[in-house]
């Protein structure tokens, strides 16, 4: 029998064997790739000297060939590092713009990463999106996508942007991690909501090759909402969609009630346990 790791394998393969025969590129230089990605974030040409500094004028920034002069790898890893975004994209080695953080079966490490994104200051500002489509359980149809106030333009925020993990949404333990790392966030007042994507825009956005929620990109988040918080409060949203069946369910409730012992569970909206363990009474007799 086939399980959902042999799946995950799978589509793990095919996905790489993709990338490799199927690159995507559609930048010629490195100055072109230098603009573009100032753009898909809102930042147009000639902001870009005031918002990045960094001794750049108008003048090379509207003109990409005086712009190549310019670009030095201490510049790229300034920009690289602002937007957090992968120094080989801006190179042209690799077309994937950014790096994932994995959390699947250490959700506690999610609550240890955002602390260390605020260790320094405490005016950092970060929220982020639980995103889905329309339920598979046998690809990743579900992310986890955090993004940090870097500045403004024009009372516009810009950020930088962090792909945590790419989830099976019906797998059950994957179900149970995600709950963790919601109820983390909201714990820490960073909050993370829900967001069912359309098919082409979720592709898109995890396929780690465009700026999210930027319409440059035609990667806005804008459809569907859901409260994600609901998966750390409401046993039968916890569970909807679940595949496995009985066995999904009844693994998933006992995992997301050994999360909460270990304190994974707390989104601050008290403590849900007996909640759990009522629906774990009541359906699993």
């Amino acid at each position: 029998m086939v399980g959902l790791g042999d799946i995950e394998a799978f589509f793990s393969l095919r996905d790489r064997y993709h990338k490799w025969r199927n690159p995507v590129s559609g930048f010629t230089n490195t100055a072109h790739r230098f603009i573009r990605l100032f753009e898909a974030h809102g930042i147009s040409r000639a902001q870009i000297p005031r918002f990045f500094g960094h001794n750049l004028t108008i003048h090379q920034v509207e003109d990409e060939t005086e712009l190549s002069k310019t670009l030095d790898t201490n510049l790229l890893e300034a920009v690289a590092t602002l937007f957090g975004i992968r120094l080989e994209w801006l190179e042209g080695g690799t077309d994937e713009l950014y790096d994932i953080n994995h959390f699947y079966k250490q959700p506690q490490k999610f609550g240890e990463w955002l602390d260390s994104l605020t260790a320094d200051t405490d005016k950092i500002k970060i929220d982020g999106w639980l995103l889905t489509r329309v339920f598979k359980t046998d690809q990743y149809d579900a992310l986890i996508l955090m993004r940090e106030k870097i500045g403004e333009l024009a009372n516009e925020n810009i950020y930088r942007y962090y792909f945590c993990e790419q989830w099976i949404y019906g797998y059950w333990k994957c179900r149970a991690d995600i709950a963790a790392c919601v109820a983390q966030g909201w714990k820490r007042n960073q909050y993370i909501t829900g967001s069912m994507l359309t098919q082409k825009v979720f592709n898109k956005i995890i396929s780690l090759k465009f700026v999210p929620d930027s319409e440059l990109e035609d990667t806005v988040i804008a459809n569907q909402r859901f409260q994600a918080e609901d998966l750390t409060l409401n046993p039968n949203f916890f569970v909807q969609g679940l595949s496995e069946g009985q066995f999904g369910i009844e693994n998933a409730v006992a995992l997301w009630l050994e999360y909460q012992q270990l304190g994974f569970m707390d989104s601050g909206f008290g403590n849900k346990r007996s909640v759990f363990e009522k629906f774990q009474h009541d359906h699993f007799k």
